[in-house]
């Protein structure tokens, strides 16, 4: 009973928290950063996960609940693997550029913008020697974002999955990347 107690509590405390905030609508452009942990396979060969500095920026347009956000990033990786026969590979960098589009949906509140995001792009990735190829592939996350006056300081945990043909084979990448930036409202 404690539990239903508390569970209907905090859904009450949410709704009552949204309803009377007005709407925040508006333009808003950013910078970003983070991590980017890709998981790398060429077929059934796993390469070990490899976490990077990830950069870039977004532009956006907030209406109620609801927000289009256009974005690019890049994070540079390094194929690390401890398998001798995978020692042509061990050590080259893998680069990959993200240009796309994501829509998000949020519970604005007071100073709080907490949301889910849903997103497609092009993905564009680099391994050193061996060519490069692009491939366009879906992304989704959750997020907040904490608005003091005309900024907004965010962080986001997105999963990305992506496959790509470098050198006519299959390399397939994907993993969690965490963004955190700062936004300015127009």
């Amino acid at each position: 009973m404690k539990r239903y107690s508390a569970g209907a509590f905090l859904i009450a405390f949410f709704l009552l928290s949204v309803a009377p905030l007005p709407a925040r609508a508006g333009f808003y452009l950013g910078i970003q950063s983070g991590l980017s942990s890709q998981d790398a396979s060429l077929g059934k060969i796993h390469f070990d996960k490899d976490s990077a500095f990830l950069y870039g920026a977004q532009v956006g347009l907030r209406f109620l609940s609801f927000a289009v956000e256009g974005q690019f990033y890049r994070a540079d990786h390094t194929l690390l693997s401890d398998d001798p026969e995978l020692d042509v590979y061990d050590g080259r960098g893998m680069d990959y550029y993200y240009f796309g589009v994501s829509a998000k949906i949020g519970f604005p509140l007071l100073m709080v913008y907490p949301y889910l995001t849903a997103g497609y792009g092009r993905y564009s990735a680099s391994v050193d020697q061996l060519g490069n190829s692009a491939d366009r592939s879906f992304n989704a996350g959750v997020g907040a974002e904490l608005t003091l006056g005309k900024l907004g300081f965010f962080a986001e945990l997105r999963y990305v999955d992506f496959a790509v043909d470098i050198s006519s084979v299959r390399w397939d990448f994907g993993g969690l990347n965490f963004h955190c930036g700062l936004n300015y409202h127009f």
